[in-house]
């Protein structure tokens, strides 16, 4: 793909650019938005460098994509001063218990999961805490006709509980306030119903729709089945040819397109790590 006022240099085969040319601290004419946006959907996650921004610029260019998800949606520590943003901060000592050791896709487990994230990187420790993101087209492109043609039609529940019963996640058990808290809020949970296969709105690519820390089951087929057919495309979404694995640095921006992808945050650092994060609303998969 050819821009005219940016440059993406691709980062892997399949997923990921770094984007240079754009200074988010300045506003962008409708051309480089545009070229922007072109790049989100052909790499599925884009990096900007050396971008030293406020955290109301952060979502005044969150907003162009689309607009922000409330704050109430998520869990994470808000900033006082700008809402919209999420605090995702930690360290040996406050680890990240809501993310560690997931492949997810952001909000998968609610009827419309979001569009996209916007990350940005205040401090970043010296080794280790690196993003790894899968590209859900490029996996899907990877099936053979026969996987396609069985899984073509499919839907699957998510779970966004799944992952944080009292024996995966003890430490968000310690207090008798945080167990009557989540246990209420399991119990009028309802798991969300999406396509196996999602259809990209924007560009048509079909992309895989599953991860294995909140899909728990396809729907009208025996469990054994859907157990087996799961375990095979959480593999298969591992594969490294269809990834981008980011080493950060301060600074970095990064935003990725949720609808076809996932992403794993690797929690092996011990040093200080704070990012700010916005989240696009999204529409309902089809």
């Amino acid at each position: 793909m050819t821009y005219e006022t940016i440059t993406a240099e691709k980062m892997s085969a399949n997923c990921g650019a770094i984007v240079s040319g754009v200074d988010l601290s300045k506003p962008l004419s409708n051309r480089q938005f545009e070229e922007i946006h072109a790049a989100l959907i052909d790499r599925v996650v884009i990096v900007f460098r050396d971008q030293d921004i406020s955290p109301q610029q952060e979502v005044s260019f969150a907003r162009m994509f689309g607009e922000p998800q409330p704050s109430a949606m998520s869990a994470f520590t808000k900033s006082k001063e700008v809402p919209e943003i999420d605090i995702l901060e930690y360290d040996a000592k406050n680890p990240p218990s809501v993310t560690k050791d997931l492949w997810h896709t952001d909000f998968v487990g609610t009827p419309t999961p979001t569009m996209g994230t916007v990350l940005y990187a205040h401090d970043i420790p010296p080794i280790g805490g690196d993003t790894i993101w899968v590209n859900g087209m490029a996996a899907w492109d990877g099936l053979s006709d026969r996987m396609r043609a069985y899984l073509g039609g499919l839907w699957a529940y998510h779970d966004t509980y799944q992952p944080y019963s009292e024996t995966e996640r003890p430490d968000m058990y310690r207090r008798p306030e945080d167990v009557a808290h989540l246990r209420e809020v399991r119990n009028t949970y309802t798991p969300a119903l999406h396509p196996l296969v999602r259809t990209h709105p924007v560009s048509g690519r079909k992309g895989l729709f599953v991860n294995e820390s909140m899909t728990t089951r396809i729907k009208g087929i025996d469990r054994r089945e859907s157990d087996h057919i799961l375990r095979y495309l959480f593999d298969h979404l591992k594969t490294p040819e269809f990834q981008y694995r980011h080493k950060w640095r301060r600074h970095d921006l990064a935003v990725w397109d949720n609808r076809v992808s996932l992403h794993y945050a690797l929690f092996d650092y011990s040093e200080h790590r704070l990012l700010h994060r916005v989240v696009i609303r999204g529409d309902k998969p089809y």
